[in-house]
């Protein structure tokens, strides 16, 4: 059984969305609990509209939130900013937060600032919500008893990993969390090494700094946005794109695309993204 496959079963199950913030190393190394890259984050379909509208910000606000109110070890529900209900239950094991699971994504209310043009959202009610409970408690048991296995053989402690686990759980941290602000301390912190080690080896074997292969990472992603989403604006995507600033969205995109982020919409057909720049 995998985490992964048990999310989509739920998902299918209850009509609702199911992701993980991980912060563990075993959700990297452990096959039973590595998630798909966008059961980390927030994917219903609302939600997508939403941050593809220019509201990733109030997102990103709301999620940082909702994960230090977990960080007390509470369960909780909320809504969102923008009418969608979540149920939130932190998983903890020796008192440390290891991850936190969103099970919800359905209408509370009526947003108020809900466009006619987003998808229509399915209401939660009182059995909607003890259901996701009682998934949220089998989530949290299968969890805990992959990590207490995973740690009794070996875990992170008793393996001699090599640089190329490191660098290969790199850049799957990346692509799980591209879309946010995050650095190497993040991904170092979160498979359990340090910065400088973690930046070395990744250097080493790839040729490439952790920044630039997230900006690698961050510009195919804007490619997809300006040639098929021409009703968003490029500071939207920038910010889809996990760039706070669109004028340094602006410079990035140059240095691997030798245009504009508007020359290359405006251009239509773009040749592929060339080798990046060596850092």
């Amino acid at each position: 059984m995998k985490l992964s496959s048990v999310l989509r079963y739920i998902e299918k199950e209850t009509g609702a969305v199911a992701s993980v913030h991980i912060l563990h190393p075993a959700f990297l190394d452990c096959s039973a609990l590595r998630l798909e890259p966008d059961q980390s984050l927030h994917h219903g379909e609302f939600c997508r509209f939403n941050k593809m509208h220019g509201e990733i910000k109030a997102c990103i606000k709301n999620k940082a939130k909702s994960l230090e109110i977990a960080s007390r070890g509470r369960s909780f529900s909320g809504v969102c900013p923008f009418g969608i209900w979540d149920y939130v239950r932190p998983v903890l094991i020796e008192g440390k937060l290891i991850a936190v699971l969103y099970l919800g994504g359905f209408r509370k209310e009526v947003p108020a600032r809900e466009s006619g043009k987003a998808p229509l959202m399915e209401s939660v009610a009182g059995t909607k919500e003890k259901e996701l409970r009682q998934y949220a408690d089998f989530l949290e048991r299968f969890i805990r008893i992959e990590i207490g296995i995973w740690s009794r053989t070996g875990g992170a402690k008793g393996k001699q990993r090599t640089p190329e686990y490191y660098v290969r759980n790199s850049l799957f941290f990346i692509d799980c969390n591209f879309s946010k602000d995050i650095s190497v301390e993040d991904a170092a912190e979160t498979l359990r090494v340090t910065p400088n080690y973690l930046g070395e080896q990744i250097k080493k074997h790839t040729g490439k700094s952790f920044r630039l292969i997230l900006n690698e990472r961050r510009i195919r992603e804007a490619e997809v946005y300006l040639r098929l989403h021409k009703e968003l604006s490029v500071s939207r995507i920038a910010n889809l794109c996990g760039f706070n600033d669109s004028n340094y969205f602006a410079t990035v995109f140059r240095k691997y695309k030798g245009t504009t982020p508007r020359g290359y919409r405006n251009a239509g057909d773009a040749p592929e993204l060339p080798h990046p720049p060596t850092a």
